[in-house]
């Protein structure tokens, strides 16, 4: 059996606390990234549950759309019987009732017009917000899984820095008899 000389073990001691200080500093590291990981996957995840609240918006903007249309389309039916009625009553009285749903008519339309545009342009924020949440669910997935992965890698540098820093047991000794 070889001893080890005074220096070659002076030399292996500063290796190794070289070694168990690197572990300790990578253990930080490894740290700092599993936090800012964990950060930015939820991040992704409130923006993931702001697209989810975005979208019972648009649901409910769709639903006063339809309200609206319906509620146009009273008055157009109401503005049809003015019509209606003021040919009915003649020369006169009609013609002033007649002029009245007219303008009621085209302001109805034009009001129409402007509600089919929102429309339009919450049917392209729901296809956006769409776009969006498909973009994001890939990267919360690609976030927790480096989180994981840095936790394991710090958990085997920790367990390897551990077993560097036990003192070595001296080899068993045999008795003779």
């Amino acid at each position: 059996m070889s001893r080890i000389s005074p220096e070659e073990r002076q030399r292996l001691a500063e290796s190794l606390a070289e070694a168990v200080k690197a572990s300790s500093e990578a253990d930080q590291a490894s740290g700092q990234a599993q936090a800012q990981a964990a950060r930015q996957a939820a991040e992704i995840e409130a923006l993931l549950e702001g697209g989810e609240r975005l979208a019972l918006r648009g649901r409910d903007l769709r639903a006063s759309v339809q309200e609206l249309r319906d509620t146009l389309e009273r008055g157009r039916l109401s503005t049809l019987n003015a019509a209606l009625e003021g040919a009915r009553l003649g020369e006169v009285a009609g013609k002033a009732l007649m002029a009245m749903t007219e303008e009621v008519r085209s302001a109805l339309g034009r009001s129409a017009d402007v509600l089919d545009d929102h429309a339009t342009r919450v049917a392209e924020l729901e296809r956006e917000r769409e776009r969006l949440v498909l973009a994001l669910g890939p990267l919360a997935d690609a976030a927790r899984a480096v989180a994981s992965e840095v936790t394991r890698a710090a958990d085997r540098n920790r367990s390897g820095r551990d077993a560097l820093a036990e003192p070595p047991h001296p080899p068993a000794r045999s008795r003779r008899a």
